[in-house]
């Protein structure tokens, strides 16, 4: 419980919802709830439910598929993955029930769950993992990981199990709105775009046609006059320019181009990096 809490704790905040699948007789929850104000939900098919029900909000005796008050901030299922006939369905009920910015902590054991053990033989256990298995089939259902730890106890016989921590992966294309939404809020009008080169290629010329960029610039002269995206990549001029906020694109050379624009006068807040959207 020590070992969960500790991981759980940076997660929590008040007024969060939390729904935990196989709460058994709810102690995880009543120690969560002890540190934090949070609408704890558990889900228990067995008998303990009955005593999961003295320390946490709601407990259903259905399993996921049946529930429908979602979504949660946080979705916790220890030793129970394991247990499912269908993981991917299963999965995808948690997914359903999952707040687009929730996340998801997940713990099953480690191969047999113990290192001088090569197969669970317990009869319950119908599904076995690996740190590869696990982080593929949770890609599969549509979650990134974030995190994903081994070594954790559970018992004497399962000293060794597998903690991963999720969030739902969006779409290529939300994703990339959002990226521009980042642009955007960081540069709400025109800005000049310096250093044309394989950064700004990789990471602002794709986004270039939806992007209010003035001008771009370059110090490299063989370069000046080359047409890209109806723009016509000139030098830098501090008069034109004055006022400007400026996007510097060059990873390698952010420091040099920030220290030659502040001797030509340009105030040093009016200069970004790629670290303003991408940090």
């Amino acid at each position: 419980m020590t070992d969960r809490l500790n991981d759980l704790t940076p997660l929590l905040h008040d007024g969060m919802r939390i729904l935990e699948i196989g709460c058994a007789e709810g102690e995880l929850g009543r120690r969560i709830k002890a540190i934090a104000n949070v609408e704890y939900t558990g889900i228990e098919l067995s008998e303990d439910a009955l005593v999961a029900m003295r320390w946490l909000d709601h407990v259903s005796r259905h399993a996921a598929a049946a529930l429908e008050d979602g979504p949660y901030d946080l979705i916790l299922s220890f030793h129970v993955l394991e247990h499912i006939p269908d993981i991917h369905a299963e999965l995808g009920h948690w997914s359903r029930l999952l707040k687009p910015s929730g996340k998801l902590v997940v713990e099953v054991p480690n191969e047999a769950g113990h290192p001088l053990l090569s197969w669970d033989a317990n009869a319950e256990h119908i599904h076995q993992f690996t740190m590869t298995s696990l982080s593929e089939l949770l890609h599969q259902a549509g979650f990134s990981i974030q995190q994903l730890t081994s070594g954790h106890f559970e018992s004497a016989v399962y000293s060794d199990s597998l903690r991963a921590q999720a969030y739902l992966r969006t779409d290529a294309q939300t994703r990339r709105n959002q990226l521009i939404a980042k642009f955007k809020t960081t540069f709400p009008d025109k800005f000049v775009i310096y250093g044309i080169g394989g950064d700004f290629n990789n990471y602002v010329a794709p986004l270039l046609l939806e992007l209010s960029a003035a001008a771009l610039v370059d110090t490299d002269t063989t370069r000046h006059g080359v047409r890209m995206a109806g723009y016509r990549i000139e030098a830098f001029n501090p008069v034109k320019f004055t006022g400007l906020p400026i996007l510097v694109t060059s990873l390698r050379y952010q420091t040099e181009i920030r220290a030659a624009l502040q001797e030509q006068g340009v105030p040093s807040h009016t200069i970004y990096g790629l670290d303003a959207i991408f940090g």
